[in-house]
C-alpha cells in the first residue's frame, strides 16, 4: 500500500488533516541505523578531509579519497545487500551525505550521485536478466557511477543529441554529455541516448574503446566535485545493456523518472540542508562575537528577524525532507519528492545569502584571507558559491516548476482527478498554536484556489496552456509553498512543543506573503509587456539607449 501524498489536495482544493495529523516518523531502529552511518562519515571527511578550504581553492581531491570511500562502504551504503549495501532508508541516505556535506560538499555529493541517480539507483527499475546482473555485479565489486543526461544543446530538448543506433548485437553511440557527476572518474555509467525516436539509457563501462573524457568541468562552488565532458565516439554497447525506448517515447522508464526524483533530493538537496545549517551556525557565533556602539549586535531588531527566518528555515527543509522521504516505496509521495529538491535548494540560496548580508564585509571575504588576519574562518562566501549551484544541478530550478506544474495539469486533461479527503479544515483536530491554526486555515484556503486555477486553466487546449510557460512556472511554484507549508505544520503538529510552533508561525508568514505575490503575477494585471520588450532587445532594434555609456 503507498503512503498518502499532498498531491489529491492540489488536485481536489480539499486539504486532508487526518493526513497532515500522520506525520512520518523513523522508528528507532532505523533512526539509530542512520546514527552510525552519520557518525561514520562525519569521522571519515574529516579525516581524510582535513581542510575543506584547501579542497575548495585547489579542486584537487585529497590522494586516495574515492578508494577510501569504496573501502568504508560509503558507494554502497545506500543499496540492497545484494550489491553489497547496507540497505539505508532514504532518509538516512539524506542524513549521511548532508553529514558529509557539511564539512565538504563535494565529498557528499559523490556519495549522493552514486546512492541516487548512479547505475545502483537505477538496479530496482532494471529487469531480470543480463543487465541487472551486470549492474549488480559491478556495483558490489565497487564502480563508481553516474547518469549522463545533458547534451551539448542542453537538457530540456524533446530527444536526447546522443544517438544509439543498432548494429549486430551492439548499439553505437555517438555524441557528448556534458556537465556529468562523477563522470571522469566513474567506472560505470548510464547515459540517455535517443534509439529508434524515443528514449533509452545505455550503460557504459568508461574502459570501453571510443569513451573519453574531453573536459574536466569547473563551477563556481562544489569545487572538486568530479564533473565533464566526456566523449561517445563510436562506444559499442552489448544490447543486453540498454533499455530502448519505444519509438515516440519521449521520457525516461516512469520508474527510472521516480528515482531521479529522490536522486535529486540526495545530490541537491541534502546538501542544501547542510549548507542552511552552516549557515545558522556560523550566523550565531558572528552575532555573538560582535557589538555595534557597545550593544550587542542580537540585541537588534533586524538582525533578530534574519536569525529567527534562518532558524524557520531550517526547520521547514527537513521538515520537507522527512514528510517526501521517511516511508513509502521509490513511488510514494513523487509530488513531494519532485517539488522538495527546488524548495530546499532555493531555501539555501536565499539563508546563504542573508547570511552573507548578515556578516557584511566578512561574508564576502575568503578562507584564507581571514585565515590571514587570524579572523574566525566562517566561509561564508563558499556556501553562497556552493548554495547556488544547487538550483542548477539537477535541472534549473524553474524548468521544474513547470515540469510539476505540467504533471498535476495533466491529471485533469485525462480527467484522474482523485476522490477528495475531507471536505473542510478542521483546525482544532491538530496541536497548533492560534496563530498556526490561522495559518493552517490560509493554506487550506489557497490549496482550494489552486485546485480552482488548474481545473480553469485546463478549460483550454493543453497544447496552449503548456505553452504559456509563466503560469506553469507559477502553479509550480505556488505548488512547492503549499507543499512546504503543510509539511511544517504537520510536523509542528506531531511535535507539539513551544519552539516547533514558533519556527512553523515564521515560515507560514513568510510563506504566505511569498504566495501573495506569487498568485499576482497569475493574474492578468501582473503580466507585464516583457514579450515585446525582449524581442526589441534581442533582436536589436529598440533599448540599444540601455548599453549606451
Amino acid at each position: 500500500m503507498g503512503v498518502e501524498s499532498l498531491e489529491t489536495g492540489l488536485l481536489t482544493g480539499r486539504l486532508d488533516v487526518g493526513l497532515l495529523g500522520d506525520f512520518p516518523e523513523q522508528d528507532a531502529a532505523d533512526r539509530a541505523a542512520g546514527d552510525a552511518w552519520v557518525a561514520r562519515a562525519e569521522a571519515f571527511v574529516a579525516e581524510h578531509v582535513p581542510d575543506p578550504d584547501a579542497l575548495d581553492a585547489t579542486r584537487a581531491l585529497p590522494d586516495g579519497l574515492i578508494d577510501a570511500l569504496r573501502r568504508e562502504g560509503f558507494l554502497t551504503a545506500a543499496f540492497a545487500a545484494e550489491l553489497g549495501g547496507a540497505a539505508l532508508s532514504p532518509y538516512n541516505v539524506l542524513r549521511v551525505v548532508a553529514a558529509a556535506s557539511e564539512r565538504s560538499v563535494p565529498v557528499g555529493q559523490i556519495i549522493a550521485i552514486q546512492a541516487g541517480v548512479g547505475v545502483g539507483a537505477l538496479h530496482p527499475a532494471l529487469p531480470e536478466g543480463p543487465l541487472r546482473d551486470m549492474v549488480r555485479d559491478r556495483i558490489k565489486g565497487g564502480a563508481l557511477s553516474g547518469f549522463g543526461d545533458t547534451d551539448q544543446a542542453g537538457q530540456n530538448n524533446r530527444l536526447p543529441a546522443m544517438t544509439a543506433t543498432l548494429d549486430g548485437e551492439h548499439y553505437v553511440l555517438r555524441g557528448e554529455k556534458l556537465y556529468t557527476g562523477n563522470g571522469p572518474v566513474a567506472d560505470l555509467l548510464a547515459v540517455s541516448a535517443t534509439i529508434d525516436g524515443g528514449i533509452g539509457v545505455c550503460f557504459v563501462d568508461t574502459a570501453s574503446e571510443g569513451f573519453s573524457v574531453e573536459s574536466v568541468v569547473e563551477f563556481v562552488g562544489s569545487n572538486g566535485l568530479p564533473n565533464g565532458a566526456l566523449g561517445f565516439d563510436g562506444v559499442r554497447v552489448p544490447k543486453e545493456h540498454v533499455l530502448s525506448g519505444a519509438e515516440g517515447q519521449l521520457r525516461l522508464p516512469a520508474m527510472i523518472n521516480s528515482i531521479a526524483f529522490l536522486g535529486r533530493v540526495y545530490f541537491t538537496g541534502a546538501p542544501a540542508l547542510a549548507v542552511a545549517r552552516n549557515c545558522l551556525r556560523w550566523s550565531r557565533s558572528f552575532v555573538n562575537r560582535r557589538m555595534i556602539d557597545g550593544r550587542p549586535l542580537g540585541e537588534y531588531d533586524r538582525v533578530q528577524r534574519m536569525v529567527s527566518r534562518a532558524m524557520a528555515d531550517v526547520y521547514a527543509m527537513d521538515s520537507v525532507a522527512r514528510w517526501s522521504l521517511i516511508g513509502g516505496g521509490v513511488t510514494d509521495r513523487w509530488l513531494e519528492r519532485f517539488v522538495a529538491k527546488n524548495i530546499l535548494t532555493r531555501t539555501a540560496w536565499k539563508l546563504a545569502d542573508r547570511t552573507v548580508a548578515l556578516m557584511g564585509a566578512e561574508g564576502l571575504e575568503t578562507a584564507a584571507s581571514k585565515r590571514r588576519r587570524g579572523a574566525p574562518v566562517l566561509p561564508a562566501e563558499r556556501a553562497l558559491r556552493d548554495a547556488r549551484g544547487f538550483r542548477m544541478a539537477g535541472n534549473v530550478d524553474f524548468q521544474l516548476d513547470s515540469q510539476v506544474a505540467q504533471l498535476l495539469l495533466a491529471a485533469y486533461y485525462r480527467g484522474e482527478r482523485p476522490t477528495p479527503g475531507e471536505t473542510a479544515v478542521d483546525a482544532s483536530a491538530l496541536d497548533l498554536s492560534p496563530r498556526n491554526q490561522v495559518h493552517l486555515d490560509a493554506v487550506a484556503e489557497q490549496t482550494r484556489w489552486f485546485a480552482q486555477s488548474c481545473a480553469e486553466a485546463t478549460r483550454t487546449a493543453r497544447a496552449e496552456l503548456f505553452a504559456d510557460e509563466e503560469f506553469l512556472v507559477t502553479s509550480g511554484r505556488i505548488a512547492a509553498e503549499l507543499v512546504a507549508a503543510s509539511a511544517v505544520l504537520a510536523r509542528t503538529a506531531a511535535l507539539g512543543t513551544a519552539e516547533a510552533q514558533d519556527l512553523a508561525d515564521v515560515h507560514c508568514t513568510a510563506a504566505l506573503t511569498r504566495l501573495a505575490g506569487l498568485w499576482r503575477r497569475l493574474s492578468p494585471d501582473g503580466r507585464a509587456e516583457h514579450h515585446k520588450m525582449s524581442r526589441g532587445w534581442l533582436t536589436g532594434s529598440t533599448f540599444e539607449f540601455l548599453t549606451t555609456t
